[in-house]
């Protein structure tokens, strides 16, 4: 069987591009799928067609982090923006459309990034 990085066009690009244009290209495929709850490393690891090792050395190397920390932090980018943007949406709703399928996990995690709850955070954006 051959590996798939043998046909996917992104591969040997992926790995020689600079940290600016890789995390573009990273985010350009991570964007679609952010509904979507499955989106794992794994599922990553397909569509783009790098190996673990190699996207986790190069995305580590670029932000320090690991794809699936990458992974959740651009959903909870995105959950915030939809808080500001979609004011009539539940905060389930949100958690929701940026692939969280456990509310009490996505305000947890919420809360670690932007340092207040959902809701909290999204009163605060009321009051400016």
């Amino acid at each position: 069987m051959h590996s798939p990085s043998l046909f996917h066009p992104y591969s040997n690009e992926m790995k020689t591009m600079p940290p600016a244009c890789f995390l573009e290209q990273i985010d350009a495929e991570i964007e679609p799928h952010l509904t979507d709850s499955t989106l794992t490393v794994k599922r990553l690891l397909r569509i783009i067609g790098m190996s673990r090792t190699d996207l986790h050395r190069k995305l580590g190397g670029s932000v320090g982090m690991s794809t699936t920390a990458y992974i959740r932090r651009k959903r909870l980018e995105k959950a915030a923006e939809l808080l500001k943007e979609q004011p009539d949406w539940s905060i389930y709703q949100v958690a929701l459309e940026v692939g969280f399928d456990n509310q009490s996990y996505f305000t947890r995690r919420f809360k670690e990034v932007f340092g207040r709850c959902p809701g909290a955070w999204r009163g605060d954006l009321e009051h400016k």
